[in-house]
């Protein structure tokens, strides 16, 4: 009995280990095997690939303590208000689209959201000064080099799945042969550009023959699902028409490459342990 009571009062301290289990120090900040097997769900990336995400991650926020940086949890909550008006969402419809399509849950949303935020601000500090707006020629080339990203289909023949119980949903998706009761189909032709911009852009990198992630069933309470069955009249967009776009990515694109420059300076400096991986 004596050994039985001393095995339960150790359990929590066990557990906790295995939780809590320190697996990288970085300068005075700590990564644990947890956070690593959690951010490995979301990402499906490897170990070793998941571990860099999270280093970055930590660098970040030693950056954003040194400079004061900061994300309150009111600009979280606007920034996600802000997506979901752009989505036509409700904010309780974008944390379910979120769940559906990236498996996140609302906690890890916010915590997202505020990583996108941070990262914002650490490089209007960081990196703001070195921006300039990209030549002419260099936008030429940057499309021309990248035409395929910016290739669209006029249309989409799809079948649209839906129902209020959305487990019945899942179930018609992967059986679509068989009868679910509580589960609507209609197969229609989508006009691209008179949808939700997001809304087109998901279904367009959705391969023909393949479900969209279940999405909120818009002016309603139900759930969606897109089949794509064919994309048509694939055409390409002047760059006259997409000009702005295609600027915005050239920035993007190289506001990234100053950060991770400037990030991996730090790691190289930084006093990075590390104890013990996930095996």
């Amino acid at each position: 009995m004596k050994k039985l009571l001393l095995l339960l009062s150790l359990s929590p301290i066990l557990f906790a280990d295995v939780i809590g289990g320190i697996a990288i120090t970085i300068d005075q900040e700590t990564i644990t095997l947890y956070e690593i097997k959690q951010e490995q769900e979301i990402s499906k990336l490897s170990v070793r690939k998941t571990v860099d995400q999270l280093i970055r991650s930590k660098l970040e926020r030693i950056e954003a303590k040194e400079r004061h940086v900061s994300v309150s949890n009111q600009e979280v909550l606007d920034d996600l208000k802000k997506m979901a008006k752009t989505n036509n969402m409700t904010l309780s419809q974008l944390y379910e689209a979120m769940s559906s399509a990236r498996h996140l849950s609302e906690s890890q949303t916010k915590a997202k959201t505020k990583e996108k935020l941070l990262k914002q601000k650490l490089f209007n500090a960081i990196a703001m000064s070195k921006m300039e707006e990209p030549t002419d020629e260099e936008v030429e080339e940057y499309y021309n080099l990248h035409l395929s990203d910016y290739q669209a289909p006029k249309s989409v023949d799809v079948i649209i799945y839906s129902s209020q119980n959305k487990e019945a949903l899942q179930k018609k998706m992967l059986n679509p042969m068989m009868n679910i009761p509580g589960v609507k189909t209609e197969n229609t032709k989508i006009d691209t550009a008179k949808i939700n911009p997001r809304l087109a852009q998901l279904i367009i990198k959705t391969k023909d023959n393949h479900f969209t992630p279940i999405l909120p069933q818009m002016g309603s309470t139900g759930h969606m699902a897109f089949y794509v069955l064919q994309k048509n009249d694939i055409n390409t967009p002047p760059l006259e028409l997409i000009r702005t776009q295609v600027e915005n990515k050239i920035m993007d694109d190289y506001r990234e490459h100053i950060l991770n420059e400037h990030f991996q300076r730090m790691r190289v400096n930084a006093d990075i342990k590390i104890l013990r991986l996930p095996k």
